[in-house]
């Protein structure tokens, strides 16, 4: 079990353990009454919990079955009855438009023979899966939609910029702090 302000979460070998970079984009989410939200690569559902304190409604996904079984039980530990789960690749099975999506992307680059590399692999430069993510997600944003990313210095940030320009979105950093060998950004995206 860990814990994170009030929220205590269960963890799973199998699904990747809030850490610093999870916490951090947990501390600085813009989340605002009556948004609908979708957190995209659940996880333990860290990010879900938080939202969901403040938001109508959140749709949490997970490519990992176990992280969306894991993430279900820990947003009923933590009493949230407005969070609903899906599990889907990206974008794959997900319909609707949403008020802010919420993404702690994989963005290390990639890790051969680890069972949880999908959680943080991005490709070979950390960006691939990221790249994909900002070329489908405005169909997913409302008018007025805005997202929030974690990433880290290890990734290509300029590869980030031109893909979210690429994709008509304007990024600016909203959090920064240093760990050991890298900086995590907390990143906003609007139209």
């Amino acid at each position: 079990m860990i814990y994170f302000e009030d929220i205590k979460l269960k963890t799973h070998p199998e699904v990747y353990v809030p850490c610093d970079d999870s916490f951090l984009l947990a501390e600085n989410l813009r989340v605002q009454e009556e948004d609908e939200v979708l957190d995209v690569g659940t996880g333990t559902g860290i990010l879900a919990i938080v939202a969901a304190k403040k938001a109508e409604f959140i749709l949490a996904t997970d490519i990992n079955p176990q992280a969306l079984e894991l993430a279900n039980e820990n947003a009923r530990l933590n009493g949230m009855k407005n969070v609903k789960f899906l599990e889907s690749d990206l974008f794959e099975k997900i319909n609707g438009k949403f008020d802010l999506v919420i993404f702690n992307a994989p963005y290390l680059p990639s890790f051969e023979n680890d069972p949880l590399g999908r959680a943080w692999s991005g490709g070979k430069d950390g960006t691939a899966v990221i790249k994909k993510f900002l070329e489908n997600v405005s169909e997913h944003l409302k008018a007025n939609g805005r997202i929030q990313m974690l990433v880290s210095s290890i990734t290509n940030f300029e590869k980030i910029e031109s893909a979210a320009k690429k994709n008509n979105l304007k990024v600016k950093i909203l959090a920064q702090k240093r760990n050991f060998f890298e900086t995590f950004y907390v990143l906003l995206f609007e139209r």
